[in-house]
């Protein structure tokens, strides 16, 4: 899966009516409700603001007054053709005083939403599993070295009476750690988690 984190938006004009698309990161209702209001601030005289989102396996789209089917399931599709989650797209019009017909109407919108998907950068969304685990500091070079043989990813380390590392796995990662360093480590905790895969 993949999401875009940076909001975008991008333009285009077909038949003198204007197409405003835009791709923000949500993860919940409200975040999705706040821009939706503020795009309705922006644009009081558009005739319309279609939208898609999914996150969370909850997903919704709106044709908002356009024909049926021309509009927000297009975009909707969209999203899930491109394997995209905690996204929501709209797209804004402004009618030109020309009526495109259902089929003009539906490629436009497909395309505006293309468009901006197309224009974004996109992160992946890897399912891992996060470690946090406690080790003596007698241990923590031999640790540190395993860490980098395995090249797994430290999220976090922390120096107190032990050193407190986090850090990331694969999913189908097994070992035995205590085992492995002779007790010279524990394991605090672990949990599958959703990391953002960016690009360098």
């Amino acid at each position: 899966m993949y999401t875009i984190l940076k909001e975008n938006k991008t333009e285009i004009e077909v038949m003198k009516s204007k197409f405003i698309s835009y791709v923000i990161h949500v993860e919940n209702l409200a975040e999705f409700n706040l821009f939706l209001k503020k795009l309705k601030n922006e644009h009081q005289k558009a005739r319309h603001i279609c939208y898609a989102y999914f996150f969370k396996n909850e997903k919704k789209y709106s044709d908002d007054g356009e024909p049926s089917g021309t509009a927000g399931r297009p975009i909707l599709n969209l999203i899930e053709q491109n394997d995209l989650t905690d996204v929501a797209i709209f797209v804004v019009r402004y009618f030109g005083g020309t009526l495109l017909g259902s089929g003009r109407l539906l490629r436009t919108y497909v395309e505006s939403a293309k468009r901006v998907i197309d224009e974004s950068k996109k992160v992946e969304i890897k399912e891992m599993l996060l470690y946090k685990v406690s080790i003596d500091y007698e241990g923590y070079s031999i640790f540190k070295n395993y860490l980098k043989i395995k090249q797994f990813d430290t999220l976090s380390t922390s120096f107190n009476d032990t050193i407190i590392i986090e850090f990331y796995t694969p999913l189908e990662y097994k070992e035995d750690l205590n085992s492995l360093f002779y007790g010279n480590i524990k394991s605090i905790e672990f949990k599958k988690v959703n990391r953002l895969m960016e690009e360098n």
